[in-house]
């Protein structure tokens, strides 16, 4: 029989464990949480089938291919459509020369979807998105900060992703992303998503954006409901709007022969939604301030948007430069590793979706907490 595709029951997420188990990564998050793969793959709002958003592939009833899906609502300009990020794509080793890779992801790449990415490639498979004439994001850029006072817990941070560095190297990487001051704050801030977010304030942002509608339903789920992580909101008054932006502390672990032993703290801010370039240096002096209490060394940010980004590093939270050492800033921290933080993204668009990149016109908004970027290691 011909190998057959179909959407998983949500009877089946113990089958689909074993397979991640054994095919794509050892003791893997979803294997570990099944609250994490429901919220991930049953979002009732956006996927109405009595199913998971996740692909399956058989063949004489043996599982031998999988893909998560987590569909959104797609934002290009106000105009609203559907989309879908690809997850977790890998076929069985004995059914890769067939055209079973191809099949699995045309149950995604299709109405009625209009925008179908993959965030977070491996750069050895990036070929096939090329192939199929998808376009390939080298790397998502990455925004790095260390605050005041904190520069040698960054170093011992360094030292122990990089027991080859050197302290010159070492003291070059954290003079370069210091804050010198943690600004005062001027306008009036919240910590909770404003009442009139999707009647006033998301409106105005979305009409000049590209990406993942950003409308109350969408920042509940993601951050508010999140089974694992605890999320802290920030606004700033502006006028009429209101700036916002979402982060969580992350305690850094390294692996030990004793088992993981506890480092530092770092904060990763997931949302920066700012009114204007004032309130962008609103929105961050409280986010340093908040980081400071926290206890936290600094903060790291992945994004797209050309505008929000400039007027980002104008408030005192610089992006990171393209050499390889800057590269190198951990972007793992449960355990800490040394293997950098760069995400490769690979986009299906269809015909009138401008295309993403990061240039400083981008007018994607695309951040880190997109996909499953964002999760628990």
């Amino acid at each position: 029989m011909p190998v057959s595709f179909r959407y998983a029951r949500c009877d089946e997420y113990p089958r689909i464990a074993g397979f991640l188990d054994e095919f794509w990564a050892k003791d893997h998050v979803y294997v570990r949480s099944k609250s994490l793969f429901d919220w991930t793959f049953s979002r009732r709002s956006q996927w109405d089938d009595a199913t998971y958003s996740f692909a399956v592939a058989e063949d004489n009833d043996e599982l031998v291919g999988i893909l998560g899906g987590i569909p959104f609502t797609l934002n290009v300009f106000g105009q609203k459509s559907k989309g879908v990020w690809i997850v977790n794509y890998v076929i069985r080793p004995d059914h890769r020369k067939g055209s079973a890779a191809l099949q699995l992801l045309s149950t995604f790449r299709r109405p009625p979807f209009k925008a179908c990415i993959a965030s977070g490639i491996n750069p050895a498979t990036s070929a096939i998105y090329r192939v199929l004439r998808g376009q390939v994001l080298e790397q998502i850029p990455r925004h790095f900060v260390i605050l005041p006072g904190a520069e040698e817990r960054m170093g011992n941070l360094l030292s122990l992703a990089y027991s080859d560095w050197s302290a010159e190297k070492i003291k070059a990487v954290t003079s370069a992303y210091r804050a010198p001051a943690i600004p005062d704050v001027a306008a009036p801030t919240g910590d909770s998503l404003p009442a009139d977010w999707d009647e006033r304030q998301w409106p105005e942002f979305a009409a000049a954006t590209v990406g993942a509608e950003r409308d109350s339903d969408y920042l509940k789920w993601r951050y508010l409901e999140h089974p694992c992580f605890g999320h802290r909101v920030i606004t700033a008054q502006d006028g009429r709007r209101t700036g916002l932006a979402i982060w969580r502390p992350e305690t850094i672990r390294r692996q030990t022969p004793d088992g993981t032993k506890e480092v530092d703290r770092i904060g990763r801010m997931l949302e920066f939604i700012p009114a204007s370039p004032d309130n962008a240096r609103e929105l961050v002096a409280k986010f340093f301030q908040e980081l400071s209490s926290a206890d936290c060394l600094g903060a790291d940010y992945y994004g797209y948007h050309g505008e929000t980004r400039t007027w980002l590093e104008a408030a005192g939270f610089p992006e990171t430069r393209g050499g390889a050492d800057d590269r190198a800033i951990p972007s793992r921290f449960q355990p800490l590793d040394g293997k950098g933080g760069g995400i490769m993204s690979a986009t299906f668009l269809h015909e009138g979706i401008p295309a993403c990149s990061s240039d400083q016109g981008c007018p994607w908004y695309w951040t880190k907490s997109d996909s499953d970027q964002d999760r628990p290691n």
